[in-house]
């Protein structure tokens, strides 16, 4: 059951996980407007964690389109 509206979400969680993982720090406290002094690594692991349910939800919709198709 392959589901291109489910793909194309998938595919902006996963741009939006890795852009808040991989963005400088300075630009963290711009976006969210917090002046809070945080660890760079808790913004590697938000934005890890919608990036793996991305990949996950990706690699799910193209196994159940294999086992259509067959």
């Amino acid at each position: 059951m392959f589901s291109k509206k489910l793909y194309w979400i998938c595919t902006i969680v996963l741009f939006l996980g890795l852009l808040w993982m991989f963005l400088p720090h300075a630009a963290h406290g711009a976006i969210t407007g917090v002046e809070e002094e945080t660890e760079h690594y808790e913004h590697v692991i938000q934005g890890l964690i919608p990036t793996l349910l991305a990949l996950v939800g990706m690699i799910w919709n193209e196994k159940q389109s294999k086992k259509k198709s067959k």
